[in-house]
């Protein structure tokens, strides 16, 4: 495990050490960790200390366990599945080290705050646009996240749920990615392989990442290409805003970083500072 340190610290104030517990590492994480980094500033006696899970549960879990060893004073974890991290987070927690839960949810309920936005109501947002766009009349194949992890199995929900109001869409395939685009590209090209036939309106993928996948795998096969819709709706070179913008994605739906923000909780929390045990971050749908 790598762990990468940035400290700016006086000799008059309290330091605080915070272990950073990211499942992944993609852009979107790269741009939370920035804004951890950047928050950090403002606080002199603030160090973090990062460890990326790569989407394995064995190494988050080594890895949570490796940030408590090393003496930590709060932790920030973004659980890669639903059960598999919680005894890790629950361990820290009952060593009397502060565990703010962020991005996804964990079962467990020993945690002293949790971040996030409402992933069942960004499915339920998009299910609802995808079938206003298609005229309530349409084939859609959607493409799920990672397994077990709580935004997949919220936004599935959602979407399924918001899609059932309206008789004509039909979901043709819910087949599942990892988040990552690769994984999205090989999954729909096997399906697409299969299916030579089948027409299709319309592609959910459950991230931007995913939906780009899956748009390569249609540009491949040929054809009159289908519309795509992603999450995360990050600015930059290669954010879903900027893929909505070249026409590369329908629409995405934008899911907050808030970096520092976090970190503020942090601080908050460990300076005795009243906070909020529930944070929900506000969202907004990009076309």
């Amino acid at each position: 495990m790598s762990l990468v340190l940035l400290a700016s610290c006086s000799q008059d104030e309290k330091k605080y050490r915070i272990g950073v517990s990211q499942c992944s590492d993609d852009i979107w994480r790269d741009k939370q960790n920035s804004e951890l980094k950047i928050g950090a500033y403002f606080h002199d006696n603030v160090e973090l200390r990062f460890a990326a899970a790569y989407d394995s549960d064995e190494r988050q879990i080594q890895q949570i366990d490796s940030l408590v060893e090393t003496g930590i004073d709060l932790l920030i974890v973004a659980p890669n599945q639903v059960s598999t991290i919680s005894p890790a987070i629950d361990r820290a927690y009952d060593k009397g080290i502060p565990v703010i839960v962020f991005e996804r949810k964990t079962n467990t309920k020993k945690y002293t705050a949790y971040m996030g936005a409402d992933n069942y109501e960004m499915g339920h947002l998009m299910g609802d646009y995808v079938a206003t766009r298609l005229n309530q009349r349409g084939r859609i194949i959607e493409v799920m996240g990672l397994k077990g992890s709580s935004p997949a199995i919220e936004r599935h929900n959602g979407f399924r749920e918001a899609i059932a109001q309206y008789p004509g869409i039909q979901v043709i395939a819910t087949l599942q990615g990892d988040w990552t685009e690769p994984t999205a590209y090989n999954t729909v090209k096997q399906w697409l392989d299969k299916n030579k036939e089948e027409k299709i309106d319309l592609v959910f993928g459950m991230n931007d990442r995913t939906a780009m996948g899956a748009r390569k795998a249609f540009v491949e096969a040929g054809g009159a290409l289908p519309l795509f819709c992603g999450i995360d709706g990050l600015p930059g070179e290669n954010g879903g805003i900027r893929l909505v913008q070249d026409s590369l994605l329908d629409a995405s739906y934008v899911y907050p970083t808030h970096g520092d923000q976090l970190l503020q909780l942090a601080v908050d929390i460990l300076e005795g500072k009243p906070y909020n045990k529930e944070t929900k971050l506000m969202s907004v749908l990009v076309t």
